[in-house]
């Protein structure tokens, strides 16, 4: 399985800049989860637009970092 999951084309991203512009994020946005500001340092990289069901997160960078938005769950 590991691989099929190797050969499926998935680009890995983890170079130095990355790291250190994720750091910069957390400092700037106080963040303590790494994966978090990695994330939207990629999603700043890529120009994209940042989807997450995290309220904590999307609340604590909305007025900072304008592409992030939050998907919640619709309830019937």
């Amino acid at each position: 399985m590991l691989e099929e999951a190797l050969n499926l084309g998935i680009t890995l991203y983890g170079d130095k800049a990355l790291h250190k512009w994720a750091l910069a994020l957390a400092k700037t946005l106080n963040l303590s989860a790494a994966y978090d500001v990695h994330y939207l340092a990629l999603s700043e990289r890529f120009n994209a637009e940042f989807y997450t069901s995290d309220k904590r997160l999307f609340n604590s960078v909305k007025e900072t970092i304008t592409s992030i938005h939050l998907v919640t769950q619709n309830r019937l």
